[in-house]
């Protein structure tokens, strides 16, 4: 017979929601997208293509004028809640 256990955590855990950024075209389209700080750029375009149906490889992310490359993650970049990124079609 085997003998089972339980614990109940008292103290709260507390979960980390998802970040929102937001990425406009300046042709009048913004869109939210829902992402981790581990998410690479590229993660984060197919998220984008995914939500405005366009193909992520035609999408090139801007901030100022520095090109966000596809293997960085949005931490590296220190892009957060709130952010909003300059998209731009290839």
């Amino acid at each position: 017979m085997i003998e089972v256990t339980w614990y109940i955590c008292l103290s709260p855990i507390k979960v980390r929601d998802a970040d929102c950024i937001y990425s406009n075209d300046r042709l009048g389209k913004k869109v939210k997208v829902k992402c981790e700080p581990d998410d690479t750029i590229g993660d984060f375009k197919k998220l984008l293509s995914a939500q405005i149906g366009t193909s992520w490889e035609k999408i090139v992310l801007k901030k100022g004028n520095a090109i966000y490359k596809d293997h960085i993650t949005l931490g590296d970049y220190e892009v957060g809640h709130g952010s909003n990124l300059e998209l731009y079609y290839n």
